[in-house]
């Protein structure tokens, strides 16, 4: 496992670096679960809390609705509103109760009392039964009479004869020292079945009171409703709702249970809801409870969310987004290796490259084109070691050719050395000879042994480098040679201009030149022979012309030399020529200079010199470095 390690991450900086932005990663998408899922937990929960206060806000509007109905309807009792008879409900209400002897005993009942019930019997189906859909029940009684209407569309299979009067004994037994302290009163729950169907009721009521003495009471009007009634109210948002829903009066009695299992058990948060306010929010160990009071009615909504109830949706969201985060994770993981392994098998081969121009093979290996960092490394390495190679190999041919001209270079020196053929010894003999000449007055021998004395005496300086005025001086001294020698025959004629005089050039680069214009360009037979020596600078360079008008040369022979010139060989086995001289303008001034022959047959020949212009201290030590091409 360690070297598992130190192979493919201690050893490797680019894997180190995926790996550090993968735990990176990683830990950002960890950090990002945990806020979403603490988010979604709180928004949920949140969601939940105001669902549940929406819902017993709709039931308790539902329910303080259906109270102020009542209210409503004891006011019409009193006031007889809308009926065509000045008469009113209670007075209806009153006669038929004292009639109710006269109903029992069997009795005719007068034709006032009968429009007396079918006021009150249209009151009820045309008025009170009306005002409100959910009303099973709307009921005017007391101990010895009760007056009854039914909705027939909920109670036409249920018998509600016993519920009545267990309502009954239920209002009989409740304190009536002041029924004017609340503004309606509540009747919990009860079940009422039979046979085929059940349901569960609830009821409002109110005292009649007579209208002299507000303090009494002649009976009661009832409203009974199915609790059904208030699943209506929120069925909207049922399925948001989670809990249960509760309505209790003010004395902790249930009047609905959505989940219907407090009818039969205590409440157990009774203690904490009558100390609760208005609108409260109850945080328990399991549960979180909301609380809205009523004030002009007395009556509680309670609202019950479990925190297992709520966590359970919690918890299904919250694994999903794991679920997702597990999967965000491996494809992290899985796209990290696979980057890795490809990454470092395009390290491998950049490395192996190394490891070839390490052992001296520069050969460009080729690689698939990219244009990421590692590409760019790639094509660069390649690059620099093709031209590596080619930097070697330049490097490689041009030292061959220093090498080769150094040599060239000694072997000039070795040739000169063996032409001198002992010029000291030379100068003197002929310094002697003269002498002689001179002692039997024959001065134009004295003259001539003088300059070719001179001429020797010039050869046995150390000095390669001269001036041009040098070379000048040189070669005036050699045609004057010629000109005794000719009898007069030979014309010599020197144009050079005195801007190029101080340049330097290397000692007798004319002679050579000017020996072959005499051998081949002088006819003894004519007295019109004429030797011309040109010399002018054009930009960096200097141009010396020697020519004369002789007999010229033909094409081809032209063509041959020229050939020669452009592939010099320093020595031939006759004598240093023309291309000797082409050979050492070569090795001194570099390949840009070099010889040129003009020649046209029957009017002459023109051998053209060009050099670099430089002075002659600058030449020398060029002449003198190794760097020279």
């Amino acid at each position: 496992m360690r070297t598992l390690f130190n192979n493919y991450v201690q050893n490797r900086f680019f894997n180190k670096l995926l790996l550090l932005y993968s735990a990176i990663i990683i830990m950002t998408i960890g950090i990002l679960i945990y806020i979403v899922v603490t988010s979604i937990t709180g928004l949920l929960r949140e969601q939940a809390v105001t669902y549940n206060k929406q819902v017993l806000q709709l039931v308790s509007d539902h329910f303080h609705k259906q109270n102020k109905n009542l209210k409503k309807i004891m006011n019409d009792i009193y006031t007889a509103n809308g009926f065509e008879r000045a008469n009113t409900v209670y007075e209806a209400f009153t006669d038929l109760e004292h009639s109710q002897s006269a109903i029992e005993a069997d009795e005719a009942i007068s034709t006032e009392l009968r429009e007396r019930a079918a006021f009150i019997n249209r009151y009820m189906l045309d008025t009170a039964l009306p005002s409100d859909p959910d009303i099973l029940q709307l009921i005017m009684t007391n101990k010895a009479f009760s007056y009854e209407i039914n909705n027939t569309r909920y109670t036409s299979s249920i018998q509600l004869g016993n519920y009545i009067d267990d309502m009954k004994r239920y209002i009989e037994s409740r304190d009536k020292s002041n029924i004017n302290s609340k503004r309606t009163y509540l009747l919990p729950a009860l079940p009422v079945s039979n046979e085929d169907s059940s349901m569960t009721l609830y009821g409002i009521y109110d005292y009649i009171r007579p209208p002299d003495n507000p303090a009494d009471y002649t009976g009661y009007t009832i409203l009974t409703f199915n609790t059904q009634s208030f699943q209506r109210a929120y069925e909207q948002f049922e399925k948001y709702f989670i809990g249960t829903l509760l309505v209790l009066t003010p004395k902790g009695e249930v009047i609905y249970d959505s989940s219907g299992r407090y009818y039969a058990e205590p409440f157990p948060y009774w203690e904490q809801v009558q100390r609760s306010s208005k609108n409260t929010m109850i945080a328990g160990e399991r549960s979180i409870v909301n609380v809205n009071k009523d004030e002009d009615y007395g009556f509680m909504t309670i609202g019950i969310i479990p925190l297992s109830e709520l966590h359970m949706g919690i918890n299904s969201i919250n694994r999903k987004v794991l679920i997702a985060a597990l999967i965000c994770i491996l494809i992290t993981i899985a796209l990290t290796v696979l980057s890795t392994t490809r990454f470092s098998r395009r390290l491998k081969d950049v490395l192996q490259m190394i490891r070839d121009i390490q052992k001296g093979n520069l050969s460009a290996k080729p690689l698939k084109e990219q244009h990421d960092e590692v590409g760019l490394i790639a094509h660069n390495l390649n690059l620099m070691s093709g031209k590596l190679d080619d930097y070697i190999k330049r490097e490689f041919v041009l030292e061959l050719r220093r090498k080769d001209s150094e040599l060239k270079q000694k072997t000039a020196e070795l040739y000169a050395l063996q032409s001198q053929i002992n010029p000291h010894f030379l100068y003197n003999t002929l310094e002697a000879i003269r002498m002689r000449a001179l002692s039997f007055r024959d001065t134009e021998t004295g003259r001539m042994i003088k300059i070719l004395a001179k001429l020797f005496r010039s050869s046995i300086k150390d000095e390669m480098i001269i001036t041009v005025q040098e070379e000048m001086n040189y070669c005036q001294s050699l045609l004057e040679l010629y000109y005794i020698r000719f009898q007069g025959r030979l014309e010599v004629v020197f144009e050079v201009e005195e801007d190029i005089l101080h340049y330097g050039v290397f000692r007798h680069m004319l002679q050579p030149i000017i020996e072959n214009s005499i051998a081949h360009g002088i006819d003894l037979t004519r007295n019109d022979n004429i030797i011309t020596v040109r010399g002018r600078q054009a930009g960096d360079y200097i141009i010396i012309t020697v020519s004369d008008n002789g007999q010229g040369m033909e094409r081809a022979r032209l063509d041959e030399i020229n050939e020669q010139l452009r592939q010099p060989r320093i020595y031939t086995t006759g004598s240093i020529g023309l291309l000797n001289v082409e050979s050492r303008i070569k090795l001194i001034f570099g390949s840009s200079c070099g010889l040129s022959i003009m020649s046209t047959k029957g009017s002459g020949t023109e051998v053209i010199v060009t050099v670099l212009a430089k002075t002659k201290e600058a030449l020398q030590s060029d002449v003198q470095s190794t760097d020279r091409r």
